[in-house]
């Protein structure tokens, strides 16, 4: 199978992230999104980020000018996916706003397309189950920011045919990325670990044992990590660190996993990290 047109239904931080990646790899590439001003949310970051790669001369101005030339924007799936090779859903971390999507993703892709989701914990197979192909539904979990992090869970549950699992890893790869392949588990495998670290520097704080930049500073300097765990959570979003923690927690019952009471009080007052200006350091922040 061969891959020319990509559908990525989405255009927020991972979305956009995603189709930047997929046009500058050459493929014809068409965001879609509910709204016009959300598509041009997303291409003012995409334009951002390939000029940021322009001043760091990681890219040539030409490079940049004809990867936005393969990158389109619609607000008309229907039309957006009709055609297209492979279409990779980015959309709210929901399942009830993901399964409607991929039901209709059934009925208007080609028999051979492939549909993946960027979902970072909800069951792939349960997004299959709103098709009639659950042997071309597979995962592909991006990380943020995508143009710049290599690594790419690819999530094949017990239906996921071998073919669609080869044409997602080497196309994948033709972005530039690396990939590890899971199962299809709670969590899968970044999310299992990372939301745990990030809610335990919650019951710290809870139980004062150091201030946020402390605790962010000893991570760091510890395990060489480029950030600590609030800085993490406020990039991630604290309602999206949430509904991980609260998804992994509903499948398994795993105590770990029940957050921490402080995050879900952060989002209850709206402060859920840097996408609204307002996370850990606005409101525990010492300077």
């Amino acid at each position: 199978m061969t891959i020319k047109k990509v559908c990525v239904v989405g255009s927020g931080t991972m979305g956009s992230g995603i189709a930047q990646v997929s046009a500058q790899a050459g493929y014809e590439t068409t965001m879609v999104d509910v709204k016009q001003e959300l598509l041009d949310r997303g291409m003012n970051m995409i334009k951002s980020s390939l000029g940021k790669f322009v001043q760091k001369e990681k890219i040539k101005q030409e490079d940049m000018s004809k990867t936005l030339t393969r990158l389109h924007t619609s607000i008309d799936m229907r039309n957006a996916a009709k055609d297209a090779d492979y279409v990779i859903e980015a959309v709210f971390e929901r399942a009830e706003v993901k399964l409607p999507i991929f039901g209709q993703l059934e009925e208007i892709c080609p028999k051979e397309t492939i549909l993946a989701s960027n979902t970072s914990g909800i069951p792939v197979s349960l997004l299959a189950s709103a098709t009639r192909r659950p042997d071309k539904v597979i995962g592909t979990h991006f990380m943020n920011p995508v143009p710049l992090m290599k690594g790419v869970e690819i999530v094949k549950t017990l239906l996921t045919s071998e073919q669609t699992l080869k044409v997602s890893l080497d196309f994948v790869k033709s972005l530039g990325k690396e990939t590890v392949v899971v199962k299809d588990s709670p969590g899968f495998v970044t999310n299992r670990i990372i939301t745990l670290v990030m809610n335990e520097a919650a019951k710290l704080l809870e139980e004062n044992l150091a201030s946020i930049e402390d605790i962010d500073k000893i991570e760091k300097l510890s395990h060489n990590w480029p950030m600590g765990p609030f800085e993490l959570a406020d990039m991630v979003g604290i309602d999206v660190l949430v509904d991980l923690l609260e998804g992994v927690y509903q499948q398994t019952g795993w105590e770990r996993y029940k957050p921490a009471p402080i995050l879900k009080r952060m989002v209850e007052l709206g402060y859920t990290g840097r996408k609204v200006g307002k996370g850990f350091y606005q409101v525990f922040g010492q300077g």
